[in-house]
């Protein structure tokens, strides 16, 4: 979807692109988060087993 430059200003594309942004950044924030908990569990999980050690 194109929108015509006259139906919002530049700061307004402007603050648009920034939001983008913050929000991608904030997404991969939580798919790092999501990852490192789960490498976490995983070695919990192996410390755990008793021929692990």
């Amino acid at each position: 979807m194109a929108l015509s430059s006259d139906q919002l200003s530049a700061d307004d594309w402007r603050r648009i692109g920034d939001a983008l942004r913050d929000l991608g950044r904030a997404l991969l924030w939580q798919e790092m988060d999501r990852c490192l908990e789960l490498a976490n569990r995983i070695t919990d999980a192996l410390e755990d087993e008793p021929d692990a050690r």
